[in-house]
């Protein structure tokens, strides 16, 4: 096998898996995908914003029902893709600390985090698409973020 073929290979072995994955992620359920993004937070968010969601007095807002989720999921996808730094009110309580975006995750893996956390610890629900993010991602205005 010469190179060229290797890397034909290789490139029909990732578009046949990306397919697959689309395929598997749009049969999924609500539940199922909000379990997925347990995981995801888990792995991603847990450190500052703790297991429970409750945050870290000071330091890290709690996303417990929290009332910037309440303004919608458009201020919260900026947030996660771009990061935040300054100040910020949640729940009555000023933080300013820096939160680092985490655009390395793809637009279905955000999606799923924070449609696991809309659904969570006393907030107001709802799901957010891989296109929502995809669309703040490419610029798109999904929202103003809140004042502090």
């Amino acid at each position: 096998m010469n190179f060229s073929t290797v890397l034909l290979f290789a490139l029909a072995l990732v578009i046949c898996l990306s397919a697959c994955r689309k395929e598997e992620t749009a049969g999924k359920s609500h539940e199922e995908r909000t379990a997925s993004g347990e995981k995801l937070y888990m792995a991603h968010c847990a450190a500052c914003h703790q297991a429970n969601g409750q945050g870290l007095a000071g330091a890290f807002p709690p996303l417990t029902g929290s009332s910037y989720l309440a303004e919608g999921a458009g201020p919260a996808i900026s947030v996660v893709l771009n990061g935040l730094s300054g100040p910020i009110a949640v729940n009555g309580e000023n933080y300013n600390a820096v939160m680092p975006g985490l655009s390395y995750l793809n637009d279905e893996e955000i999606a799923k985090i924070l449609t696991f956390v809309m659904n969570s610890w006393g907030n107001p629900g709802g799901e957010v698409s891989p296109a929502e993010v995809a669309a703040t991602r490419g610029g798109g205005d999904l929202g103003e973020l809140p004042d502090p």
